[in-house]
């Protein structure tokens, strides 16, 4: 896959594979990429008004565990600029995405870190604080790092239409609760009780999830639990929904705080009251780690703007970011090549 046709050609073959990991797409829409984050997508190929760019590589991606899009979507974008790639999985594996890697050209996929492959010039890390510390000194000090760290996102309901509670539903338990974009708290203007009850109904017409809780996260949302009622035996102005003998999915609603917090995964949301002002010093400071803002009604969206999420949508949509999203704000393939210019 030398040339740019023959890469678009392959991934657009791809597409029954990948489009669940990566959004829709086409070979139009792929150069139509390219052109938004390169200014042309000739440039990979040739000079055009001045300037051509030059695949960095090697490429190392460390991916995390927690659902295979992060794997899908870090090699997809190296392939399409063409950027030799290592791809470092979990030790446990990501068996759809290995396979489906399996034999591609540009792509090595190891489950352990070989030291040859600690001198990357770009490296893409998924991870918690402590795998982002451990690359970073773990990598040589001249790889250009660019960190996804962990990241909360949150909803937040100025008015309720029909089919909005099922909507939310899906954006809180799709992939089991566990990407940047699951849905972990919602904020509702207007009568919350009322709200929390319909939302208890689509979460539980769900039945199940469409994935199971490990032992560790089912664990921690039953602690989750036992927190919350010690807090309503006290008084509190707190009041939870939960799943009938399982830990499927929990809503608590906290009358007292209006604080972004992350949860314990495995379908837990907290409703919290919306703020008259929504900003850092109301939210607090998971603000700056929000991901993905659900918005209801989307035309609400400039209420957001002392926040300034790197994504909003609609609910229902929160998992479908599209291929022109921006991962925290950056522009993907434009971290994947270096500028040459004449003049």
């Amino acid at each position: 896959m030398k040339t740019l046709a023959q890469r678009i050609a392959f991934l657009v073959s791809q597409r029954k594979s990948l489009e669940k990991w990566v959004g829709a797409y086409d070979a139009e829409l792929l150069v139509k990429w390219l052109d938004a984050e390169l200014g042309d997508a000739r440039r990979l190929e040739d000079w055009v008004d001045g300037s051509r760019v030059v695949p960095r590589e090697p490429v190392l991606h460390v991916v995390s565990g927690n659902t295979e899009h992060a794997a899908f979507q870090s090699a997809f974008r190296a392939l399409l600029i063409g950027c030799r790639s290592w791809v470092k999985v979990p030790s446990a594996g990501l068996p759809e995405f290995e396979e489906w890697a399996r034999g591609i050209d540009l792509l090595d996929v190891r489950r352990e870190l070989p030291e040859e492959w600690c001198a990357p010039e770009v490296a893409v890390i998924y991870g918690g604080a402590d795998t982002l510390e451990f690359f970073r000194n773990r990598l040589s000090p001249e790889t250009r790092i660019i960190a996804h760290g962990p990241k909360i996102s949150a909803a937040f309901v100025f008015s309720e239409r029909e089919g909005i509670h099922r909507d939310l539903a899906e954006d809180i338990m799709r992939y089991g609760q566990r990407g940047c974009l699951s849905v972990q708290a919602i904020y509702v203007e207007g009568e919350v009780e009322s709200f929390c009850g319909k939302l208890a109904e689509a979460l539980d017409a769900e039945r199940r999830p469409k994935i199971a809780p490990t032992f560790s996260e089912a664990g921690a949302v039953r602690n989750e639990r036992e927190l919350t009622r010690f807090r309503i035996a006290n008084g509190a102005d707190v009041k939870m929904w939960e799943s009938e003998n399982s830990v499927n999915w929990t809503i608590v609603r906290d009358g007292e705080s209006t604080t972004l917090r992350p949860g314990p995964g495995s379908g837990f949301v907290r409703v919290l009251p919306m703020p008259s002002e929504i900003s850092a010093e109301t939210i607090g400071p998971e603000a700056r780690f929000l991901s993905t803002a659900v918005v209801e009604p989307i035309t609400a969206a400039t209420r957001l703007e002392n926040l300034s999420p790197p994504r909003i949508c609609a609910a229902g949509k929160a998992q479908e970011p599209g291929i022109f999203w921006h991962p925290d704000g950056e522009m993907p393939l434009a971290g994947l090549v270096r500028w040459r210019d004449l003049g």
